[in-house]
């Protein structure tokens, strides 16, 4: 393999599997109306970089009446780890492993698109503990080479201790 396509690979690879996680505490944020001086909104901006880990799965951990989904039949249920970054003050990563910040089980499901995944999660952040059900989107199959493929992935967040918010 080619060095240009080794680093391509590296990039795609970081990119699909770093994340970004917002936490909003409640009554925090000003509205349009606020008087001068109101609080700012309070929020607990995370980039983390995710790493699958290979765990047993438990049986009927991703059962539907848990997901609200039916689970894949084989490989439904996914453990991962998320990594704390360091990088340089102009922005450049020099190290995507720093620290272990977070992680995440997780049970994916077909939907009737075949690009398009169901996505349950219970995650656990410090000392935070909270769930997540939303979708995956592949956005390209096999690129930047076979076996590759770059997703998106979106969870609506719930069972947030007060402060934070983030769906019912």
């Amino acid at each position: 393999m080619n060095p240009l396509t080794s680093l391509a690979r590296r990039s795609i690879a970081t990119a699909a599997l770093s994340g970004v996680v917002t936490l909003l505490s409640a009554g925090g944020a000003p509205s349009g109306n606020s008087a001068p001086g109101a609080k700012a909104a309070l929020e607990e901006i995370y980039i983390l970089r995710s790493i699958r880990e290979r765990r047993e799965p438990v049986a009927g951990w991703c059962s539907s009446s848990k997901t609200g989904f039916e689970p894949f039949a084989t490989d439904a249920e996914r453990f991962y780890s998320f990594w704390s970054l360091r990088v340089r003050p102009d922005g450049r990563v020099v190290e995507t492993k720093h620290r272990r910040a977070a992680e995440l089980r997780a049970c994916f499901g077909a939907t009737s698109e075949p690009a398009r995944q169901n996505f349950y999660a219970e995650i656990k952040l410090g000392s935070l503990s909270f769930r997540g059900s939303g979708e995956c989107l592949a956005l390209k199959i096999d690129f930047p080479e076979a076996g590759l493929f770059p997703v998106r992935c979106q969870l609506v967040l719930s069972g947030l201790p007060a402060p934070y918010i983030g769906g019912s």
